[in-house]
C-alpha cells in the first residue's frame, strides 16, 4: 500500500477576512456520490466525517463493496484529509491506492464501487460589523474594530481560533472573551502557559497524571484538558510546546479523549481550544519546531492582533482607560508625554503602557524616551535622515534609540535581564532577543 500525501499549497483558515474586498470568507467541503448506488447523497464536512456502510457511519452508504467504516474525511484549513480505516478494497485516487491523502480544492475519490466527489465552496459571509470593544479589550482604530467585528462573529461557535501576536497586545484578554460571549461561558475557562511550564511536566499538565506515573506523582491528576470538559481551554505560548509533545496534542483534538499519563483508559472531553502565540509560525515550521497538521488543526479561524505600534491613535483612549481604572480620572498625563507615546515603539505592547501608566500615577517619571527629543535639532544629527521616507527614518531613529537605551539600561541593571525586564515593564524574553539582536552582554543569559 502507498502512502500518498499531496504537497499542502495554501495555509488559509477556514474563516478568513478577505484584505481586498474587506468581507469574511468562509471555506467550507462537502462530499458528494457522483457514482454508485446512493448517487446523488452529499453532506457538508464539519470536523471528522466517517464513511462507510454501517449504520452509525457519519455518511452511510448502501454499497455492499463498502466496508462498515470504510474512510474518514476531516476538513481542515488546508483541505480535507482522507484517511483510509484499513478497508477491505481500499480507497483510490486517480487509480492510486492511498493511505492518506489531502484534497485541498477537488478531488474524486473511489471506495468500492462508490465515486465520492470532495469539494471545496467559499461562502461571502459580508464586511463583519464593526465595533469598539470586545469584553475589557477596546480600541478606535479600524484594525481592532474590524478584529473585534470578527471575534464577535465566531464567539458563540466552537471554531478552534489561534490568536497570533506579540507579547502585551492582549491575547489572553481576548481569549478570556471569546468564552464569555459562547454557549460555553458557565463552564470553565482553563489557561495553560505552554512557556512557563518545565518541558517534563508539560504532559502532565495538559492531559493529566496517575500516582506513581513518574517521581513525585503522590496522587491523580486530572490535568487542563480535563478540567475544562464543557468548557473552553486556552493554550498561551504555544509555539513554546515540545515538539516531542505535538504529536499528542494532535490526537487529542482529532480524537476528543485525553489518556492521562501511566493510565491506559482514554477519557473522553468535550473542549473548545483557543491558542496563542508571539512566534511566527511559518518560520517555526520551516525550521522543524513545529508540526505543521498541528498548525492547521489549530487555525481553524486564524486572527492576528496588532501591535501597539501599528495603531498609535489608540493610545490616547487606552491611556484614558487605565487612568479611569485605576480610580485617577482627575490625572492629567499630558500632550508633552503624549506626544513622547506616539513616538514609541512599544515593544511591550498594551501591557507596556498600562505599566506606565500605573507607575505615572504612582508619582514616577515615566518619559519611554529618556534623553530623546523628537525635534528639528535631533534629526539634523541624523545624517540623511530626511532623504528617506517617513517610515524609513521612524525605523531608524527606533533602532538608534533602542540600542542606546538597551546599552544604559545595561550599565545601570548590571547587566542582569530580569532586572532589565522589570524597569522596562517588557517581557524577559523579548529583553533577551534585544540583547542578543545588538550584540550585548549580558550577566543572566
Amino acid at each position: 500500500m502507498v502512502q500518498a500525501t499531496e504537497r499542502i499549497q495554501t495555509s488559509g483558515a477556514l474563516l478568513r477576512l478577505d484584505p481586498t474586498s474587506g468581507t469574511l470568507k468562509q471555506r467550507k467541503f462537502k462530499v458528494s456520490v457522483i457514482n454508485g448506488p446512493d448517487s446523488g447523497k452529499t453532506l457538508e464536512l464539519s470536523g471528522s466525517t466517517t464513511v462507510g456502510s454501517h449504520p452509525g457511519a457519519t455518511f452511510s452508504l448502501t454499497d455492499t463493496t463498502v466496508s462498515r467504516y470504510h474512510v474518514e474525511l476531516v476538513a481542515r484549513p488546508d483541505g480535507v484529509r482522507v484517511k483510509d480505516l484499513e478497508s477491505t478494497n481500499g480507497t483510490y485516487l486517480s487509480n492510486t491506492r492511498v493511505s492518506e491523502v489531502i484534497v485541498e480544492d477537488q478531488a474524486v475519490v473511489l471506495i468500492g464501487k462508490t465515486s465520492l466527489r470532495i469539494s471545496m465552496i467559499e461562502e461571502d459571509l459580508g464586511k463583519p460589523a464593526e465595533q469598539g470593544s470586545f469584553g475589557r479589550v477596546i480600541g478606535a482604530s479600524p484594525a481592532m474594530r474590524s478584529l473585534f467585528g470578527i471575534l464577535e462573529r465566531v464567539a458563540p461557535t466552537d471554531s478552534t481560533i489561534l490568536l497570533l501576536g506579540e507579547t502585551g497586545t492582549g491575547k489572553e484578554v481576548l481569549a478570556e472573551a471569546l468564552h464569555q460571549k459562547s454557549k460555553r461561558a458557565n463552564k470553565p475557562f482553563v489557561v495553560v502557559d505552554c512557556g512557563a511550564v518545565a518541558p517534563t511536566l508539560i504532559e502532565s499538565e495538559l492531559f493529566g497524571h496517575v500516582r506513581g506515573a513518574f517521581t513525585g506523582a503522590v496522587g491523580d491528576r486530572n490535568g487542563a484538558f480535563l478540567e475544562a470538559d464543557g468548557g473552553t481551554i486556552f493554550l498561551d505560548e504555544l509555539g513554546e510546546l515540545p515538539l516531542d509533545l505535538q504529536p499528542k496534542l494532535l490526537r487529542v483534538l482529532e480524537g476528543g479523549s485525553v489518556r492521562r499519563v501511566g493510565e491506559d483508559k482514554p477519557r473522553r472531553v468535550d473542549v473548545r481550544v483557543i491558542a496563542a502565540t508571539h512566534r511566527d509560525l511559518d518560520k517555526e515550521i520551516e525550521a522543524g519546531r513545529f508540526r505543521q497538521d498541528l498548525y492547521y488543526r489549530l487555525a481553524v479561524v486564524l486572527v492576528s492582533v496588532p501591535p501597539l505600534r501599528d495603531r498609535l491613535d489608540d493610545i490616547p483612549l487606552l491611556t484614558s482607560h487605565f487612568v479611569q481604572t485605576m480610580g485617577r480620572g482627575d490625572f492629567d498625563v499630558g500632550r508633552g508625554l503624549m506626544a513622547r507615546f506616539a513616538a514609541y515603539h512599544w515593544p511591550g505592547n498594551v501591557r507596556e503602557l498600562r505599566n506606565l501608566i500605573e507607575r505615572a500615577l504612582a508619582g514616577a517619571d515615566v518619559d519611554p524616551l529618556p534623553n530623546e527629543t523628537v525635534s528639528a535639532r535631533s534629526l539634523q544629527s541624523h545624517d540623511g535622515i530626511t532623504d528617506l521616507p517617513f517610515k524609513e527614518a521612524k525605523e531608524r531613529l527606533v533602532e538608534s534609540f533602542t540600542k542606546e537605551y538597551l546599552v544604559a539600561l545595561l550599565d545601570k541593571c548590571g547587566g542582569n535581564i530580569s532586572q532589565m525586564a522589570r524597569e522596562a515593564g517588557i517581557a524577559r524574553n523579548y529583553v533577551h532577543r534585544l540583547v542578543s539582536k545588538y550584540g550585548l552582554k549580558a550577566t543572566d543569559q
